[in-house]
């Protein structure tokens, strides 16, 4: 989703036409999630996925219409087997896919998007569908809203129809998922997008050997953050890991100090060896962060979890560690391994906050 921010910026700022397509309802088993986008340059270059090739080439094909006119709406689409034989899918459903030409008006908008996503915070990004059911083209049909009230952008230039979708925005943001909001406004019937922003999540990984070097830039193409730490300068450098936003070098003993771990934090420690492996986990279980994982035997496990027990960590904490680390698929590599602990990664992300 990063990447196709930035190229919403980069083709702002040159001037280029393009139109935004946002999945916003779905029944059945359509292949994607509300919230997914795709992107469409008058160019003919596309960027994301709304859905397999069936819907994805009639989104293509009037995502293009609505960019020459200047027009926006909501594209219904009902896939019967027929379709889903002709697009090669086995999945079904019906999908409404929004599509909105995007302005100039929206670069800032955009900006301050990516901005949050790579430092931090929170907001909702509001965009209007319609008004009395008829697409909104005018200034004023998108606005990023903070829970400090802080706004970029507007909707209708109306602060009254803001405050409304700021109380709206405190459950997108709770729920960590988009929604669609209708709203009576000035005896209006309006239709507004509203989508959560966060900043990406970030996976700090310990330790720089060959696990790490396949994870880091696979962590990085599911839209983690990532951060390496190792004690050796030879084994955390930008050299060996050029995706990383962030490489540490510092002692495991004591490299906690230095992080901000939070809720959305992911522990990976796949260090050199079991001892370092052991001072990472003692101070890893006693963060908030969602995740905790740790490579290693069984045997190894139990040792380290029989120490840490001793020294007063409780059972239900470390039944909390993901150990072994990753999914079971019978990995050997470490590519095999990578992607079985970024499996696991996307899995827990996927699943709502308690």
């Amino acid at each position: 989703m990063e990447d196709l921010y930035l190229e919403i910026i980069k083709a702002l700022e040159k001037g280029e036409r393009l139109a935004l397509a946002t999945l916003i309802h779905r029944v059945g088993s359509a292949p994607r999630a509300v919230g997914a986008k795709y992107l469409v340059k008058e160019d003919g270059l596309s960027f994301g996925s709304v859905g397999g090739g069936c819907v994805e080439a009639e989104v293509w094909q009037g995502a293009q219409k609505m960019i020459q006119k200047e027009e926006g709406g909501v594209l219904h689409f009902n896939l019967t087997a027929e379709q889903l034989a002709a697009g090669g899918l086995i999945c079904g459903g019906t999908v409404d896919i929004f599509v909105e030409p995007l302005r100039k008006e929206h670069l800032e908008i955009y900006r301050e998007v990516v901005k949050i996503r790579q430092k931090g915070g929170a907001a909702s990004l509001a965009t209007l569908i319609s008004v009395n059911d008829v697409y909104f083209k005018e200034e004023g049909s998108k606005a990023l809203i903070k829970p400090s009230g802080e706004k970029v952008g507007s909707l209708m230039n109306e602060k009254a129809l803001e405050d409304k979708i700021r109380l709206e925005s405190k459950t997108v943001l709770r729920e960590s998922k988009p929604r669609i909001s209708t709203l009576t406004f000035q005896n209006q019937r309006v239709e507004i997008l509203l989508e959560p922003v966060f900043s990406e999540p970030t996976v700090y990984i310990f330790g720089g050997g060959h696990v790490s070097q396949q994870l880091a830039p696979l962590g990085k193409r599911v839209h983690f953050r990532v951060v390496v730490i190792d004690d050796r300068e030879m084994f955390a450098n930008k050299k060996r890991f050029p995706d990383a936003d962030e490489i540490l070098v510092a002692e495991f003993e004591r490299c906690f100090e230095q992080l901000s771990i939070d809720e959305s934090s992911y522990i990976v420690i796949v260090t050199r060896g079991h001892l370092y492996d052991g001072f990472v986990l003692e101070q890893a279980v006693k963060t908030k962060a969602c995740y905790v994982g740790m490579i290693g035997s069984k045997k190894k496990i139990r040792i380290l979890f029989e120490d840490l027990l001793e020294k007063g960590i409780s059972k239900e904490i470390l039944d909390r560690v993901y150990a072994p680390i990753g999914i079971d698929i019978d990995s050997e590599t470490p590519e095999e391994i990578a992607v079985s602990i970024v499996a696991q990664l996307i899995k827990v992300r996927s699943q709502p906050s308690s």
